[in-house]
């Protein structure tokens, strides 16, 4: 059995099982073969036991003879010995030789060809295989529909797979389906598998699919068992077409026909992976990370590279908020990887890395895991993930206050984003211009051949002329050749300047387009960085952005409002993500940002701060005005359970509050804002939680120094710098 090529995460079943003999020839004993004539039938006898044996015995012979006259016995004996013996090389250069020196009968070729479509693609041969498909048609005429074909034109295709040609492993894999004789027909399963197989590689899914569900019809009329590798494929197949339900069906069918009977070339961690990302794709992260766990440690079991399935359980693990876990995972990739050369794969692995770093806020080292991703992005030619790389270096780069290099990245990324935009209206200008091109001279070769047969035509009716007109209609003529010349080109600068025209207002349209296309592409980039990808709600670097602007204003002399400052936290946040799932977690994290949104008021800034925690800035109130905001959060939270398939989710959060500036001397200082709101915060879930509690700096004097302000907040209070601000009785005990 032949070793399947890989393509992509794609298998291609094995289908170029070598061709066992298709005649029985009589047994001989090993003993008679003493003469020349003796010796096809010898190879012929040992071929089932031994070809390998065959094969040596009757080669001397065949070199013997091969380059005058080849032994068609012989010749097509050794090529049976040598597919038996899976040695394709011998097959292609013995039948080559007989196929083109050789006069075959129609059965004689039906039998040769049966072994070359099956090795001719180990050559690596284009023109050999493209020859063979002819030579396989003029047979189908020779025999005039007496032999079944199909698995002819099936071998075919796939040796045109095997060699990377896909249109044409797609297009004869269709001529052997139109060749099937009964249904259902091994031809089916098998050249249905190569329709599947390549259309998904192209991307052509509805194809794919259909290609897929056909096989398994097929494979059941012919009680086929389970094949581990074509339902791995069908899983990566569906991820690609984000049906998550279907890729979690296929993925564990997968699993289940793998564990029964192992398939060579394929691993259990690539099934368990592919099955992790139906369940990663579908939201369920929790049994995504168990599966990608498993694929982990049987990839470690199996002697596979372990860096995608580390690469996968880290991303899951920062989707559930869980970083500092992801982070051993990515250097581990990152050590399994480095040096061997694959730079892209490197480069997205110091990705994730510095998002891990940047996830915990430890912003210097992500930076550098940054700039590590960017130096192996620049030698791969993975745009797409190098572009997604630049808006978190960016954001990066900002919160260490390196402004300038930020900037500088910024337009990095523009002039990449431009460059990748540009590519196909560039493609696609060259094709138009060598189209125009062509249809320019086509058109100017049609207008010599029309001025030539005029000319001809002109020529014969002067050779009937009188001798003493013929001055007079040779000087008409050269005046006629004279203006139609002129014309045909003035025609031809009319028509080159109508050409030019078009083209440009067309380029104009085009880069008019592409200036749209980018506007678009930095709103959505804009909205990105500053919205929460879960809630929808405002991220914390719009906040600092926003405060930030506020701050400058004021200190230009534009008069700001006070403003209340609330940290807001949801009760028993694991509780319901042991209960509900992840899943469930995040819906009820979205639950509560849309309740947000809807007790907010005009003008409020509200944004997931990180977690489980919510900012609620209401421009304009005081502390006074939070009892009434908590209670309109706490009602709305009682009234609208989140209902979970599980189970029904109720609800509570704890709320934290100050004022913004928290005292006159420190206008300008927010972060001491939220420091005070988080104590705050902290003081409500110790007392119970759902409830709030507010602090506000007392007195109107100066603060008593700048070092009072690292003391711990309890402190503060117990000083009598802060005074506590909300009454727990008016919240009812959970």
């Amino acid at each position: 059995m032949s070793r399947c090529a890989r393509s992509h995460s794609l298998l291609l079943p094995c289908l170029l099982a070598a061709a066992g003999p298709s005649w029985a020839a009589d047994p001989v004993p090993a003993e008679s073969c003493t003469t020349p004539a003796d010796v096809p039938a010898c190879v012929a006898e040992l071929t089932p036991r031994d070809p390998a044996a065959a094969l040596r015995m009757g080669e001397p012979a065949w070199q013997a003879n091969a380059s005058a006259d080849p032994d068609v016995a012989l010749g097509l004996a050794l090529v049976d010995a040598a597919g038996a013996a899976s040695r394709r090389d011998a097959v292609v250069e013995i039948g080559s030789a007989l196929r083109t020196r050789a006069a075959l009968t129609p059965e004689q070729m039906l039998r040769l060809l049966k072994q070359l479509n099956g090795a001719i693609w180990v050559a690596r041969d284009a023109a050999g295989i493209a020859e063979l498909e002819a030579e396989t048609a003029r047979l189908e005429t020779r025999l005039g529909g007496e032999h079944d074909l199909a698995e002819l034109w099936r071998q075919l295709a796939a040796s045109y797979y095997n060699m990377g040609a896909q249109e044409d492993a797609l297009r004869v894999a269709r001529i052997a389906l139109s060749k099937v004789p009964t249904h259902p027909h091994l031809v089916e399963y098998n050249a249905n598998q190569i329709v599947f197989i390549v259309s998904a590689q192209q991307g052509h899914m509805p194809e794919a699919i259909e290609a897929l569900l056909e096989v398994e019809r097929v494979g059941k009329a012919l009680n086929r068992p389970a094949d581990p590798a074509l339902l791995h494929n069908a899983t990566g197949v569906f991820v690609y077409a984000q049906d998550w339900p279907k890729a979690i069906e296929y993925g564990r069918r997968a699993l289940a026909a793998y564990d029964a009977k192992p398939r060579p070339g394929l691993s259990r961690a690539e099934i368990l992976s592919n099955l992790a990302s139906g369940y990663e794709g579908a939201a369920r992260l929790g049994q995504a990370e168990a599966l990608y766990r498993q694929a982990l440690d049987s990839a470690r079991a199996e002697g596979v590279s372990p860096v995608a399935a580390l690469n996968n359980l880290a991303n899951v693990l920062r989707r559930l908020d869980r970083p500092r876990e992801a982070l051993p995972l990515l250097r581990e990739a990152a050590a399994a990887i480095e040096g061997a050369g694959d730079n892209g794969e490197a480069a997205i692995v110091y990705s994730n890395i510095g998002a891990a770093h940047a996830d915990l806020g430890e912003h210097e080292a992500a930076a550098v895991a940054f700039e590590r991703s960017r130096a192996l992005f620049a030698q791969s030619d993975n745009v797409p993930r190098r572009l997604e790389l630049y808006p978190r270096m960016i954001d990066t780069l900002d919160a260490l206050g390196r402004h300038r290099e930020a900037l500088a990245l910024m337009r990095e990324y523009k002039a990449l984003n431009d460059e990748s935009v540009n590519v196909e209206s560039r493609t696609r200008i060259a094709e138009l211009e060598s189209a125009i091109g062509l249809a320019r001279k086509e058109s100017e070769l049609a207008a010599v051949e029309r001025a030539r047969a005029a000319e001809q035509v002109a020529f014969a009716a002067l050779q009937t002329s009188e001798q003493r007109q013929r001055s007079i209609v040779y000087g008409l003529l050269a005046a006629l050749l004279a203006l139609g010349t002129f014309v045909v080109l003035k025609l031809r600068e009319g028509r080159r300047r109508r050409h030019a025209n078009a083209e440009l207002a067309r380029k104009n349209v085009e880069i008019e387009a592409q200036h749209r296309e980018l506007e678009q592409l930095n709103a959505a980039i804009r909205r990105q960085s500053e919205e929460d990808a879960l809630t929808g709600l405002r991220n914390r670097r719009y906040v600092q952005t926003w405060l930030d602007a506020r701050v400058a204003a004021q200190a230009q002399g534009q008069t700001q409002p006070p403003m209340l400052v609330a940290l807001l936290d949801l009760d028993h946040f694991k509780r319901v993500n042991d209960l509900h799932g992840h899943e469930g977690g995040d819906h009820a994290l979205m639950h509560l940002g849309d309740i947000l949104r809807d007790c907010g008021r005009t003008g409020d800034v509200i944004a997931r701060w990180g977690g489980e925690e919510f900012l609620w800035i209401c421009p304009g109130s005081t502390l006074a005005d939070a009892p009434a905001l908590f209670r309109r959060l706490r009602e709305r939270l009682q009234a609208e359970s989140l209902v979970r398939p599980t189970g029904t989710v109720e609800l509570s959060v704890s709320m934290g509050a100050s004022l913004f500036p928290a005292h006159p001397s420190r206008s300008g200082d927010w972060p001491l804002s939220l420091r005070i709101a988080d104590a705050a915060l902290y003081r409500a879930k110790h007392e119970g939680r759902g409830r709030w509690v507010g602090y506000a700096i007392t007195g109107d004097g100066p603060l008593l120094a700048d070092d009072e302000l690292d003391l711990a907040v309890d402190l503060l209070e117990t000083r009598g710098r802060l005074r506590r601000v909300g009454d727990a009785a008016m919240t009812p005990a959970h």
